[in-house]
């Protein structure tokens, strides 16, 4: 999990600039309440008009541990899934648009990782997938 912490960039570039909002949490990391048998962080970033949205990345001690987590939080967000609909993200996911926002789940192995959109930008395309694109690639690279 440190490699993956290491890797975030301070910067994210969509149709918009994200920057890595280090006030959100203390020490700029977060640590979810929700992670059982694991260990996880959570990020923020903010761009130019207060638009935000969180990586939570999380590795379990079992792939199986890692899929009940992805489960549950599957769970949460029943009636605003699109179950595996982009066919080269990892299967499964799951891709959500509701009134507060947006959010990707994902898991790989033993790693859960989320994205979540608190607020959608009103005057662009919504980012989510392109994020998540980036956070998988982190997670990848940090992998090995």
């Amino acid at each position: 999990m440190e490699a993956v912490l290491d890797s975030l960039p301070n910067e994210i570039i969509t149709t918009t600039q994200w920057r890595r909002d280090y006030s959100r949490f203390d020490e700029g990391v977060g640590t979810p309440r929700n992670i059982q048998n694991g260990r996880g962080f959570r990020v923020a970033y903010i761009d130019q008009m207060a638009n935000n949205f969180q990586m939570t990345f999380a590795q379990f001690e079992s792939a199986d541990a890692a899929m009940a987590h992805y489960l549950r939080m599957k769970d949460i967000r029943e009636g605003i899934e699109e179950e595996n609909s982009i066919e080269d993200f990892p299967q499964p996911h799951v891709l959500g648009r509701g009134l507060y926002g947006s959010v990707a789940l994902f898991v790989v192995d033993e790693f859960f990782l989320e994205v979540l959109m608190e607020r959608a930008p009103g005057t662009s395309a919504n980012p989510t997938v392109s994020i998540a694109r980036k956070a998988l690639a982190i997670l990848d690279g940090a992998r090995g």
